[in-house]
């Protein structure tokens, strides 16, 4: 990929990450309002509970594609599928950047685990 590319790619990563690593700390820091509470409160916490937990263990594995997003560009490896070599098209990586198969290598692999 061109240098002008990788910076651009760059940036939106980092802002990326930031946004990622904004959502997680909101989810640490928020809790919940704590008093009295009944039955149907209390199963209402334990359901944000669990909703939250599987939000931030998402936004982790995002988190961490997201570095190794940026570890590949450092590499000068990013861009190119790590399956098959080639070049992940331009439109998979405008939409998500982080991509690390193209579509032919990701679609295969998925019809794999099914």
């Amino acid at each position: 990929m061109k240098k002008d590319s990788n910076i651009k790619i760059r940036k939106r990563l980092e802002a990326l990450r930031a946004e990622i690593l904004k959502v997680i700390d909101w989810r640490d820091t928020t809790s919940s309002g704590g008093g009295t509470m009944d039955e149907i409160d209390q199963a209402n916490e334990l359901i944000e509970k669990e909703m939250g937990f599987l939000m931030s263990s998402n936004m982790i594995n995002n988190l961490k594609e997201v570095e190794d997003a940026l570890d590949r560009i450092d590499k000068n490896e990013y861009g190119k599928c790590q399956h098959c070599g080639t070049e992940i098209s331009p439109k998979r990586l405008d939409v998500l950047p982080f991509a690390r198969f193209c579509v032919p290598c990701k679609e295969r692999m998925e019809n794999n685990n099914q």
